[in-house]
């Protein structure tokens, strides 16, 4: 009698036959103490590279600046600051850029509620805090099993999200065809189709997937997203913001509702209605270094510097020597005529940075400004050596100079 086929035979998924503790792990758990005791008993206990996470959002930070890292299994807090267990696994299940492995959340003392709810989430396993060391590896490993099964219709879909973003769309598009068909309910793969489509510039079928997705799901936030980033992507700005208000209303707590959609329309100099959408976030008590940032930014193409100067102090707050911030401070300062403010900043940067090509710029040009032009050559000198595809500072320097050196100047 022949064997049945599994999904991984199907479509033709290795599977990883067991837990390889040389590969890295992440740990997201807000409490530090516990954070460290639970790292330092990992090692203990075999495994290699831990990668430690103080909340959701910061783990998907480092994912977006790190794609090839794809974590051998994830243990995850419930509840955490800004971006807790569900929140955070949902995004890694739904949006095509992220991959997802073997994830188990921590609960404290769970019911049965609780655990039936961990299980209508999807995750792979549940730890139980306090945590019982001798107990942790097993769970890791039948969790690292549970994901996969060669039957798990997860598997099918990561492989469809990996071809996504190789950029095989009639392959994606297959996939996500065939998930669809396996599930007349479900608003994920549908959304699935219609991300490939807007790939591919097809945006009428995109949308008509689209309007599918909410009718099989009303309150599948993603399909909100998408409309949002479509009808932007068509100019349709107040559609948009629509869409994207909608996205926010079912998940009011996700910052990446509200960082998405800024950036999209950041990128399309629609700067108040990203500043608009990111006051529902400080509205929503989701505040954080980096919404301040962007707020700031916003303001600051709006020309509104003194609300522009207010947000990046907020976020200098919280990383008082991030570079990015206190450069943005400086030019804030600057624009508002506050020179000595700006240069006490950029001298801060340099300190911090050396070779920082905004602030050895943008202090040379507040010299050349007060005249002090030998000053102002010798920074740019240093910015063009560091930074010799800085055009902009290379014309700078050479019109400081011809000006030092013309008969008028003399």
């Amino acid at each position: 009698m022949a064997e049945t086929k599994t999904l991984a035979d199907e479509f033709g998924i290795k599977l990883e036959p067991q837990l390889d503790q040389n590969r890295v792990l992440f740990l997201l758990e807000d409490q530090q103490d516990l954070r460290l005791i639970v790292t330092h008993h990992l090692g203990k206990l075999g495994f290699a590279q831990i990668k430690q996470f103080t909340n959701g959002h910061e783990a998907l930070q480092f994912l977006r600046d790190n794609p090839s890292i794809q974590p051998v299994v994830t243990i995850c807090d419930l509840e955490m600051p800004l971006m807790g267990g569900y929140d955070y696994f949902s995004e890694l299940r739904e949006n095509p850029n992220y991959s997802r492995g073997p994830f188990a959340i921590t609960l404290p003392q769970p019911d049965k509620a609780q655990i039936m709810l961990a299980s209508e989430n999807g995750v792979d396993g549940i730890l139980v805090k306090p945590y019982t060391f001798k107990d942790i590896v097993p769970k890791l490993r039948q969790a690292h099993k549970i994901f996969n099964n060669p039957n798990n219709p997860e598997l099918v879909y990561e492989l469809a999200k990996t071809e996504f973003r190789a950029c095989n769309w009639d392959r994606s598009e297959f996939i996500f065809k065939r998930l669809a068909a396996s599930s007349e309910k479900a608003a994920r793969p549908i959304v699935g189709l219609a991300r490939v489509a807007i790939e591919q510039k097809k945006y009428e079928p995109a949308m008509q997937y689209l309007i599918e997705a909410e009718k099989r799901n009303p309150h599948y936030v993603h399909t909100y997203v998408e409309r949002g980033r479509l009808c932007v992507m068509e100019q349709k700005i107040e559609d948009g913001v629509k869409f994207f208000r909608k996205a926010i209303e079912l998940s009011p707590l996700n910052p990446m509702r509200y960082e998405e959609a800024a950036e999209l329309l950041f990128r399309l100099n629609r700067f108040q209605e990203a500043v608009d959408l990111l006051t529902i976030a400080l509205d929503n008590q989701v505040a954080f270094p980096r919404l301040h940032h962007i707020m700031s930014q916003g303001y600051f193409a709006l020309k509104d510097f003194k609300k522009a100067t207010r947000h990046v102090k907020s976020a200098l707050a919280h990383e008082p020597e991030n570079v990015s911030y206190l450069n943005q401070l400086g030019v804030c300062y600057k624009e508002s005529e506050l020179y000595d403010d700006a240069t006490k900043v950029y001298n801060t940067v340099i300190k911090l940075d050396p070779d920082n090509r905004s602030a050895l710029y943008n202090k040379a040009i507040m010299l050349a400004a007060k005249g002090q032009a030998e000053e102002a050559v010798k920074l740019l000198q240093r910015c063009v050596l560091k930074h010799p595809d800085f055009e902009q500072a290379a014309r700078k320097l050479k019109e400081i100079k011809e000006k030092a050196t013309s008969p008028k100047a003399g």
